[in-house]
């Protein structure tokens, strides 16, 4: 069917240029409760993605690029759906650009062998390490179990000579675990996605997580306070993947005049007062959840140096607005991956501070930065007294926080984020609310 589509485009006069990803994946699912395994499901797909160029012209007679799309199953008209992907094409009208040309591509790990060859087997085994991890913890119960492997298959051709297939492998956990205490219950729920087994490190999570629902049992009020937090592991990753240093370091953002970031120049507005901010955007980092060999253009992955020392060093941009803004083409932005600081986590705990272990959500503005997001799980931190508390905002913006933070020397991979474990951010408010 692939060669078909590719000799219907060919034949349209009115496409310029196309592109067609062939894709395919295996999905094992496994469900547990808390006596034993609920259900196995396992799940296949297989579709085509079409992207087409056109030429339009509008009333004015200006000359200009559409771009349109149409996703393809198995027994699928294949003239409709390319007719369709032109037609849509034909409805935009934007200055012309192209798809890109065939380049080197890197070898970046993203599958792992096992997996692949015998998902079932694993997401067993994973039930299995699971159980054996929470029982060590007597003072909470496992509830629920969800376990999703995916293996993912992409041939990405186009019309100017790009012939390209990555694989990979994708795992996605989620749990619930039950504390309970005189009548009451609380529970924690745990999500976790990774590309490889020996990256979801169940021991850790299920250690700390049996230990905030705990927490959450005698968890208080916030109260208002305005001063030093702290962000670790999986909630600093989070933080950090909010969109913001994306959005406002995107070519395309720079094109439309959404963002003020200029190559050269300080990215915040505010003095920093911190530690230094070196930043890089990262599809190369082995197993990382957002890498690839090469994007859904086909632009190779790259480990691109985006913020040096608090200023902008580079774009990011797709084909299309690489070639508005004269600039060479990074593709997708990929994983966050920061540079150390020179002070250790141990260091950066030992002053009395407020520690953020979980959010709710965290969700900034991507335009502005500014956040105010709901705490599940907090501590007041003095010394060795670790006082918890539950619910509250944590209000800030995320570009005057990075003005104003330490970071710890030693590192970790969190999936989408490989850098400091720890950060201390100098000046952030925690609001009790109503």
């Amino acid at each position: 069917m692939q060669e078909r589509i590719r000799k219907e485009l060919d034949s349209r006069p009115e496409v310029m240029a196309w592109s067609l990803a062939h894709i395919t994946s295996r999905e094992h699912q496994l469900y547990a409760v808390a006596g034993g395994t609920e259900s196995r499901r396992a799940v296949a797909n297989e579709y085509y993605l079409v992207d087409v160029l056109r030429q339009v012209v509008d009333s004015e007679g200006t000359v200009g690029c559409g771009r349109g799309n149409s996703t393809l199953l198995g027994g699928d008209d294949v003239c409709a759906a390319v007719g369709e992907a032109a037609t849509r094409a034909g409805l935009v009208h934007n200055p012309p650009h192209g798809l890109p040309e065939p380049a080197e591509l890197p070898q970046v790990p993203l599958a792992e062998e096992g997996l692949r060859d015998d998902p079932a087997t694993t997401l067993a085994e994973l039930d299995e390490t699971l159980r054996a991890e929470v029982s060590l913890h007597p003072q909470v119960r496992l509830t629920s179990a969800e376990f999703f492997a995916e293996q993912l298959t992409t041939h990405l051709t186009n019309s100017c000579g790009i012939d390209a297939e990555q694989r990979e492998t994708k795992l996605y956990l989620e749990w619930v675990l039950i504390a309970e205490r005189n009548g009451d219950s609380v529970e924690s729920f745990v999500s976790v996605t990774r590309r490889r087994v020996e990256d979801l490190d169940l021991r850790t999570h299920s250690a700390r997580h049996a230990q905030f629902a705990v927490d959450l049992l005698s968890a208080g009020s916030p109260r208002d306070y305005s001063g030093s937090v702290v962000l670790r592991g999986e909630a600093l990753g989070e933080f950090m993947n909010a969109h913001v240093i994306k959005l406002l370091s995107s070519g395309q953002a720079k094109y439309k005049q959404e963002t003020s970031w200029e190559i050269g120049q300080p990215i915040h507005k505010t003095k920093v007062v911190g530690d230094p901010l070196t930043l890089w955007a990262n599809r190369r980092l082995p197993f990382g959840s957002e890498s690839s060999c090469f994007d859904r253009e086909g632009l190779p992955a790259q480990r691109l140096l985006l913020v040096r020392d608090n200023s902008l060093a580079n774009y990011t941009a797709d084909q299309q607005y690489a070639e508005y803004l004269s600039i060479q083409p990074t593709g997708e932005f990929g994983n966050v991956e920061v540079g150390s600081g020179p002070t250790s986590a141990e260091d950066l705990l030992s002053e009395p501070h407020v520690e953020v272990a979980v959010f709710s959500w965290f969700n900034a503005n991507p335009l502005t930065g500014g956040f105010a997001c709901e705490i599940r799980l907090g501590y007041l931190v003095d010394g060795n007294r670790r006082t918890p508390f539950k619910g509250g905002m944590l209000v800030g913006n995320v570009l005057d926080a990075l003005a104003n933070v330490r970071w710890s020397a030693e590192q970790g991979f969190f999936g989408d984020y490989k850098g400091p474990t720890t950060a201390r951010f100098g000046e952030l408010i925690v609001s009790a609310g109503g």
